[in-house]
């Protein structure tokens, strides 16, 4: 079954003669790329070189260098494949825990390489500093390396939700191993008798609804004005994410609207929260130490001051504004480099 998927994992033929299509109709100045791998595949990237249309890249993950992107294995954070070696990817079986899948992806792997898949890339733009060192360090040449956050808009009120409890804690995010989802237990059990909710859904909603309860509520996938009112009228809002996130989106929302927020100390993350500044910061896979730090960001009146303290600072890194003419700039200059 997963080596039926391999010709269309290596390069997406339908995705290159669209986007053939499309060039043949409009003659863009750049194209900017956004996590190509999983659908349209580096096919594209190939399809716009000899077009010779420069391409912007922004790096949401570490594709070009990682097999399962992520830089995540087997509960740790991994950087087996540095270098090119991908067949490390095969032996742990790192993508969707498939040893099958693994295979497809560290063919694919190989494949981009000896193609030269990122070779059209004229800029990359990192979300945050961590992104741009690790990727320096991977093989991005980083003279081509741009730093610009996300631009993150502030959004209107939302009331509390009607089936909120009255103070609780909150989970947002996709529900899956490199998230630190397996935490979320221990935490319900430590900040008792305020609840956890938890908002998303993914590999691991099984697992987490069999132990769901009156500690912990699973609300299922939740997103726009249900999800922003949850966030909004959170007491805090935790982060117990074990592999190296390039920005922390849900994070940087959450102190947008000043929650006082528990992450851990692993990517992008410490660049939003700093401890007892911004919010509290634990050890990656330390589950008893980010319980605890939850249940006193729950407690300590400091937390409003951390909330506000979070919410200034994400105003000034990631004001849409300046996003935007940072963006425009970053086009300008790969129309026009050699």
């Amino acid at each position: 079954e997963q080596l039926a998927h391999l010709p269309r994992a290596l390069g997406s033929g339908p995705a290159a003669r669209a986007l053939r299509a499309l060039l043949g109709a409009v003659r863009p100045d750049v194209a900017h790329v956004h996590a190509p791998s999983r659908y349209l595949t580096p096919s594209v990237l190939r399809v716009l070189e000899r077009a010779r249309v420069p391409v912007v890249y922004t790096l949401h993950d570490f594709k070009p260098w990682c097999t399962n992107r992520l830089l995540f294995a087997r509960g740790a954070v991994c950087e087996r494949c540095r270098g090119g070696a991908h067949w490390h990817a095969a032996t742990v079986g790192c993508v969707q825990d498939s040893h099958a899948k693994s295979v497809v992806a560290a063919a694919e792997a190989y494949l981009h390489d000896a193609l030269g898949a990122y070779r059209n890339v004229r800029l990359w733009i990192a979300q945050s500093a961590f992104a741009r060192d690790k990727a320096a360090s991977l093989g991005a040449d980083a003279a081509r390396i741009r730093l610009l956050p996300h631009g993150v808009e502030p959004e209107p009120g939302e009331p509390r939700p009607a089936d909120a409890p009255g103070r609780y804690a909150l989970f947002m995010g996709r529900l899956s191993a490199e998230k630190g989802v397996r935490a979320l237990p221990a935490i319900a059990a430590r900040i008792a008798p305020v609840p956890l909710l938890v908002a998303g859904g993914g590999p691991m909603e099984g697992w987490l609804a069999a132990r769901s309860g009156p500690r912990m509520r699973l609300l299922g996938h939740r997103t726009g004005a249900p999800l922003r009112a949850l966030r909004e009228h959170a007491a805090c809002v935790l982060s117990p994410s074990l592999f190296p996130e390039t920005f922390g989106y849900s994070v940087a929302e959450a102190l947008l609207d000043a929650r006082p927020v528990v992450a851990t100390r692993v990517g992008a993350l410490p660049e939003l929260v700093e401890h007892e500044v911004t919010g509290l910061v634990a050890a990656p896979g330390d589950d008893a130490g980010f319980a605890a730090l939850a249940a006193r960001a729950l407690d300590d009146p400091a937390a409003v001051r951390w909330g506000e303290a979070g919410r200034e600072r994400v105003r000034r890194m990631t004001d849409p504004a300046v996003h935007v003419a940072g963006l425009v700039a970053i086009y300008e200059e790969a129309r026009t480099a050699s």
